[in-house]
């Protein structure tokens, strides 16, 4: 059992994690916490939509393991077939890895893959907020140099403690991501409360009275949001605003 001051270590240094500048000040930390936490090896994805199904054009990778074998799953297009993905799209509770049993022979030759560079036992961590990752689909994989029957009860013991590091790399990359997109799409905070009302299914006259708007300003500045997202439809720009983190 992992000691208290080294529960308390990790928690601290998890929230840390908010504060970092760079992605590669996020993994550093992340290595510590799971090294704290006796782990080896992570991987934190995010799939964002229209395609869960594992397109790597739409995938986000926050990355703390073997660089031979991230090499190897990207060369072998693995996110397409991921077991671990296939699980985490259905289901929000962390799972050990011989619990999610492989269905095809790629999926296998995947895990045997992972077994020799840092994941011979594993904790799969879901990190979406919706049950069936209908927005957007976030995994933290947790890996250990020790067997399964060894290191799988480790790996468990701590899962609250990697599902807050998960949660925590989720806050960071949608913070990440949002600067990201109102950068490129030259977007105003105020932009962003209108999609949000929009989303939230509120009309230009609704919303007109909660800002205190007239509703041809509301309408005007709508409009002006799908130009900026370079589509004609309002709910296109929703969609688009969702993919990047924008929206809550």
């Amino acid at each position: 059992m992992l000691s208290i001051s080294r529960q308390n270590d990790a928690m601290t240094a998890i929230s840390r994690i908010s504060g970092c500048a760079t992605e590669n000040e996020v993994i550093a930390v992340t290595k510590s916490i799971v090294s704290t936490l006796g782990a080896a090896s992570f991987v934190y994805t995010s799939l964002f939509p229209p395609d869960f199904g594992g397109s790597a054009e739409n995938a986000s990778f926050l990355i703390g393991c073997d660089q031979e074998w991230c090499n190897l799953y990207e060369k072998r297009m693995w996110i397409m077939n991921d077991p671990y993905l296939e699980y985490a799209r259905s289901n929000g509770s962390p799972v050990v890895g011989s619990m999610v049993k492989p269905r095809t022979r790629g999926q296998v030759e995947m895990i045997r893959a992972g077994s020799r560079h840092g994941f011979r036992s594993g904790l799969m961590v879901p990190t979406h907020t919706s049950m069936d990752a209908s927005k957007r689909l976030g995994l933290l994989y947790i890996g250990s140099d020790l067997p399964a029957p060894v290191g799988e009860p480790i790996l468990l013991e701590n899962r609250v403690s990697y599902s807050a590091l998960g949660f925590e790399l989720l806050h960071w990359q949608n913070a990440r991501m949002k600067q990201q997109a109102m950068r490129k799409h030259s977007l105003l905070e105020e932009e962003i409360q209108l999609l949000q009302f929009s989303k939230d299914g509120k009309r230009s006259n609704e919303i007109a009275a909660i800002l205190d708007l007239r509703p041809s300003v509301v309408y005007s500045k709508l409009n002006t949001i799908k130009e900026k997202f370079n589509v004609d439809k309002l709910n296109q720009a929703i969609m688009k605003a969702e993919a990047a983190g924008i929206l809550g």
